[in-house]
Formats: structure tokens, C-alpha cells, sequence
């Protein structure tokens, strides 16, 4: 709900599109799990014979990493896993898939090592979960599995009939705008350039833009789309439905309302994930009994008071001079995000007297940046979850005494 016309965006560069696609949003907005609906949309398509392309979606995101060599190897393991766990649905659907008992014994040959399963491929890194990754001994060289990998996408997925959708995700935990361009370009050939993969790039803080169009990278990336926050007025519906899917017996009464939740989202500054995080919390805190003996108004009452304690203790362990926590409240009120040229807006004489704050800020992760030498004028610079409860605490005056910097 709300998300209708960024979902059919996605869809028609999924399905239409010959770059890779990027999301650019802010953090907690929601980038990844609307891919995954794009994804699973567009495999509902092919099952309805509306269009001859079969999308498959990898088993999970794969978290950027500065080196390219292991994020290289994490994404052939992850490429074969979703082969392998979606072996039934790409035969029903007449796609090849050779050698894939070969594959799957070597996949799952593991080695115990010292602290629980520790498993190591002959190409280095990837992994099942943890330090988990497929043992060496089953015959496959890096380049031979690489080859079978590369085989089985083109034999699958011929030009035109689909593919496997990767999500490469967080591209901003590289946190300056070189270290995502080289490792981009380093994973170009071997990874962006896979015939039978569609790919979605995810960023946060402009990082996904101020790298998809960088030459090496022209007609490899798409332009990306803006992913915005899920619109206020759509959260009472957007929770209603998730409570529909989850609960148990009906009617149900769940121990954070639409209500409640329309709440945390605006203090969490429209973050979901931090929202969800947040309520899940609560739910945690308390024995069912509590939310039993409570009616819906004295529920919505404790997790208010719940959360009010949480932004008052993430505040009073925060201890930082007038100036910065100015700062932190200008930011707050100009919406979150800014960039290292703004530093004129937020009354300071030059860019380094400002960076000496923000990093302060960053000491009790109030906010957190990433680097562009570039494009200073890219909004790199964000509060965190933990910005917005402090935040929240200071402006409605939550502390006592009074606060320096208001």
C-alpha cells in the first residue's frame, strides 16, 4: 500500500530493462522488501502465462564488502544455492540445468572446523550461513565452478526468457563514493556482466547515484529510482494487512495498534525497519498477561511511556557540547540529511568546522556519513535511529533540566 507505482517501476526494469537496476532511499525505507515483491510479482506473471521471462530470486540479499574477491565468490555460491533450491520449479518450467548433483554434493560436503561448521570453497569465502561455505574436496577447481555457473545462466535463462534477481544490497556500508566504484567495477565483469541475471543495487545517502553513472559503469546500471518513505496516511492500512497475515486466531489483538505504530513511525522519522524494531521490542518486554488485563487505550498509553523512557535514556548517555547538539537539531528540522557544502546553512564558517561536529555526532552514532571527494553537495550525511529518539526526547522536553542547545 503506497508503494504501487515504485513497485511497478521495479517491475518494468526487471522485466523490460537491458541495464541492472538501482534503489536509492534512505535507510529503513523499505529498498529491499520491495524488490523482493517486484520479484515475486514477476514470477506470479510467468506462472499465469502472462509472459514467457521466469524471474527466481536469490535466497538472500548480499551484503556489499570491500573486497571484491570474496563478494565475487558470495555471489557464484549464491547463484547455485537458488539453482539448487529452485531445481523443481526452473525443470517444470523446461530450463536446463546440468550437473547439478555434482554441484549439490560438493556444495554440501562440509568440514567441521574449530567453533561450529566452518566450511572453505576452493575460490574463497561465501557462505551458508556464519563462516559457512562449501568444502574443497569435492573436485571443482574456482575456475570450473565459475564455468558451471556461468553454463547453467546461459542454458537457463536464454536472451529474453528471464532470469535469477539478485539483490547486491547497502552499497553505502562502503561508506566513501571510490570504495563503491571500484568495487563495482572490479565485480563488473565478472558479476554485473552474467548473461541470465538481472540485478537491483540498493543504496542509501546518494551513493547508488553518485556511482551508476561513472563510464565503466554506463549501460551496466540503470538511473535509479527514488524510493521515498510509505506515505502517512497508508500506515493504518499497511499495518492492518501485516496483521491479517500474521495473526494466529481472529479477532486478535496485537500489543502495538495501527494506532500505536502511526506513532513510533513519526518519531522514527517514517523508518519501517526501525519502526518494526521498535515495536517488536515492546512486544518482548512484557508477559502476555500484561497486554491481556490492559484495554486498547492503556496499551497504547504503556507503549507510549515505553518508548518516551527509551529516547530519555538514549539522551542522557549522550554528553556533547551546546554547539553540536545544535547541530543535531538544525539537522533534524531541515529533515534528516544534508551535505558537507551546507555547512554555511547550519551557521558554520567553513566545511571543516562542520566536519569536526558531525564528527562528534558520529562518536555516539547520531548520525552517520559517508565520503564523496566528488560531489560534496551529495546529501551524505543522515540521523540514525538513535538520532531520532534523542531528538524526539529533546524537542518534547522528555529531560530534565533543561537542554543546552535548544
Amino acid at each position: 500500500m503506497g508503494r504501487e507505482p515504485d513497485l511497478r517501476a521495479l517491475l518494468r526494469r526487471i522485466e523490460e530493462g537491458d541495464t541492472h537496476v538501482v534503489v536509492e532511499g534512505p535507510n529503513g525505507v523499505g529498498k529491499t522488501s520491495l524488490v523482493a515483491v517486484a520479484a515475486w510479482v514477476a514470477g506470479e506473471r510467468f506462472k499465469r502465462r502472462e509472459t514467457r521471462q521466469l524471474f527466481v530470486p536469490l535466497p538472500e540479499p548480499l551484503q556489499i564488502k570491500e573486497d571484491a574477491g570474496e563478494f565475487i565468490s558470495d555471489c557464484y555460491f549464491a547463484i547455485a544455492r537458488a539453482f539448487l533450491d529452485n531445481e523443481d520449479i526452473l525443470r517444470r518450467a523446461d530450463r536446463r540445468i546440468p550437473r547439478s548433483r555434482d554441484v549439490r554434493r560438493w556444495l554440501e560436503s562440509p568440514m567441521l572446523g574449530g567453533k561450529g561448521l566452518s566450511i572453505s570453497t576452493p575460490w574463497g569465502g561465501g557462505g551458508l550461513s556464519g563462516s559457512a561455505t562449501a568444502n574443497s574436496s569435492a573436485g571443482f577447481s574456482g575456475a570450473g565452478f565459475k564455468a558451471t555457473i556461468r553454463t547453467w545462466l546461459r542454458e537457463a535463462f536464454p536472451e529474453g526468457t528471464g532470469g535469477l534477481v539478485g539483490v547486491i544490497d547497502n552499497l553505502e556500508l562502503l561508506e566513501t563514493s571510490d570504495a563503491a566504484r571500484r568495487l563495482l567495477e572490479e565485480i563488473r565483469d565478472p558479476v554485473l556482466q552474467l548473461s541470465g541475471m538481472r540485478w537491483v543495487l540498493c543504496g542509501a545517502r546518494g551513493i547508488a547515484r553518485s556511482v551508476a553513472t561513472t563510464p565503466r559503469l554506463n549501460g551496466v546500471l540503470s538511473d535509479p529510482i527514488e524510493i521515498a518513505p510509505v506515505d502517512h496516511q497508508y500506515i493504518p492500512d499497511l499495518i492492518e494487512a501485516r496483521l491479517r497475515q500474521y495473526s494466529i486466531r481472529t479477532p486478535s489483538r496485537p500489543p502495538v495498534s495501527s494506532s500505536s505504530f502511526e506513532f513510533v513511525y513519526e518519531v522514527s522519522h517514517k523508518n519501517l525497519r526501525d519502526s518494526l524494531r521498535h515495536a517488536q521490542s515492546y512486544a518482548a518486554a512484557y508477559e502476555a498477561e500484561f497486554f491481556l488485563a490492559k484495554n486498547d487505550e492503556q496499551v497504547h498509553e504503556s507503549f507510549v511511556e515505553w518508548l518516551q523512557n527509551l529516547a530519555v535514556d538514549n539522551e542522557r548517555s549522550v554528553k556533547m557540547q551546546p554547539r553540536t547538539w545544535r547541530l543535531l537539531d538544525d539537522l533534524a528540522a531541515s529533515g534528516g540529511t544534508c551535505s558537507p557544502s551546507d555547512f554555511d546553512s547550519f551557521g558554520f564558517n567553513d566545511r571543516a568546522h562542520m566536519r569536526k561536529n558531525v564528527v562528534e555526532l558520529e562518536r555516539y552514532s547520531l548520525v552517520i556519513s559517508s565520503k564523496d571527494d566528488d560531489d560534496q553537495r551529495r546529501r551524505s550525511i543522515e540521523i540514525t535511529s538513535k538520532g531520532w529518539l534523542v531528538h524526539y526526547a529533546r524537542a518534547q522536553g522528555l529531560s530534565a533540566p533543561s537542554i543546552p542547545g535548544l
